[in-house]
């Protein structure tokens, strides 16, 4: 569900002292941007950004399309010079090349992006002009160039897909250090995803949405699937925060209720973020242990 992704991007956020990307590799309704932006202040960022033709998916496709050429050059020029320099050029954090990539990689995806938070989450729409057919197909040829630009910008980057069959999609799981998963508590469909995700669950966390404490429990869950309690999360039903989605005020609605006290109404679900937060945290710095140690 992309209103979870919303909230959880929101949550690191506020814990980690670190840059978020927030993107989407499909078209839907009830987008993030409609989640995230508030109508009045949508009009005047699609004003300003008919004026600079800057946002979005759109424009950052158009440049690393234009500069894979420049990109290849520079490649070009490194494969020449012996190993050793070749080591230190690739290595080394002041090196021009790298300084020059991630200077470029940085005013790229800031011109492309709504800083939703203040130098901590950003969100990058698809665009104004993209026909849906075109788009998937055009994002699966540089997703993996998006996904360096994004990578050389903030720690985390988040990618809102859907579970109908977008190109782009299986580039996406493959290259993901983590998948967020989100289940309806419902047998039938979490029987469904173990049997046709079983490939992924190594690096998945599962989010069980409007979660109820009378029905199928976290526990059971576990036991049945042999799969860690600490990757199931609940979410529960929150209207406040369902009436925020529909306002678009989804940032206004955490920064007021976040700190929220136990007697709080919205605690629950607030209790409910801050532990897919903090798995999605512990999971991704496993991983990068994992991957310094090899």
């Amino acid at each position: 569900m992309t209103s979870n992704l919303a909230c959880i991007s929101i949550a690191m956020a506020f814990e980690n002292s670190c840059r978020t990307v927030l993107l989407e590799n499909h078209y839907q309704k009830n987008s993030l941007e409609n989640m995230l932006i508030h109508r009045q202040e949508k009009r005047q960022a699609r004003n300003a950004v008919n004026i600079s033709r800057y946002k979005g998916l759109e424009h950052i496709i158009n440049q690393v399309s234009k500069d894979w050429t420049k990109d290849r050059i520079h490649y070009n020029e490194i494969q020449e010079r012996t190993v050793y320099e070749e080591i230190c050029t690739l290595n080394d954090p002041h090196s021009s090349y790298r300084t020059s990539f991630y200077m470029e990689d940085e005013k790229l995806m800031k011109e492309a992006s709504f800083e939703i938070l203040i130098n901590s989450l950003y969100y990058v729409p698809i665009g104004n002009h993209f026909n849906q057919f075109i788009f998937d197909y055009t994002l699966n040829d540089n997703i993996i160039k998006i996904l360096q630009a994004s990578e050389n910008f903030a720690s985390y980057t988040f990618i809102d897909t859907s579970n109908e069959n977008h190109l782009s999609s299986k580039i996406i799981l493959e290259e993901a250090d983590l998948i967020v998963v989100t289940l309806a508590q419902d047998q039938k469909v979490i029987k469904e995803f173990f049997r046709n995700y079983s490939s992924l669950l190594s690096k998945c966390i599962i989010l069980l949405s409007e979660y109820r404490n009378d029905t199928l429990k976290v526990q059971a869950i576990s036991e049945k699937y042999s799969f860690h309690m600490s990757k199931i999360v609940q979410i529960p039903y929150n209207m406040e925060y369902s009436q925020a989605i529909e306002q678009g005020a989804i940032v206004e609605f955490m920064t007021r209720n976040y700190g929220c006290e136990r007697e709080d109404s919205n605690y629950p679900f607030i209790t409910g973020v801050r532990h897919a937060a903090a798995a999605i945290q512990r999971e991704e710095n496993r991983d990068r242990k994992e991957k310094w140690n090899e």
